[in-house]
């Protein structure tokens, strides 16, 4: 999982953490609806806000894992192709410093998020 937002900054009063989820593959693709359900439930913000949770947070499968030769999309299955995608959005929204005002670009500073291993 990816761990990042102000809950790993210097911010005295931290306001919230941003988590992304990353399953293998060969365990997302074995869940049955239910399951997948009760994961999404965890990514929702209602959710976690009426809960007493300050988390933002999303789900992503990862790919499954492939020579490097290979990691062109048009040899991917969609899902594949789609998880490298998410994958590369996510690392780019947390590394990036947000702006004071939601309408305005984010600047050029970049920033971390802790990658944890269970």
């Amino acid at each position: 999982m990816w761990v990042g937002g102000s809950f790993v900054s210097e911010e005295p009063e931290p306001s919230d953490v941003d988590v992304t989820y990353l399953l293998p593959a060969e365990a997302f693709d074995r869940l049955d609806a239910a399951t997948v359900t009760d994961l999404d439930d965890l990514t929702l913000r209602g959710w976690c806000v009426a809960r007493g949770m300050r988390v933002d947070s999303y789900l992503v499968r990862l790919p499954e894992h492939r020579p490097v030769s290979q990691m062109i999309t048009s040899m991917m299955s969609q899902s594949d192709a789609a998880s490298y995608r998410d994958i590369g959005l996510y690392d780019e929204v947390w590394q990036r410093v947000k702006p004071t005002a939601v309408t305005e670009t984010p600047g050029l500073l970049r920033r971390g998020y802790v990658e944890v291993l269970l």
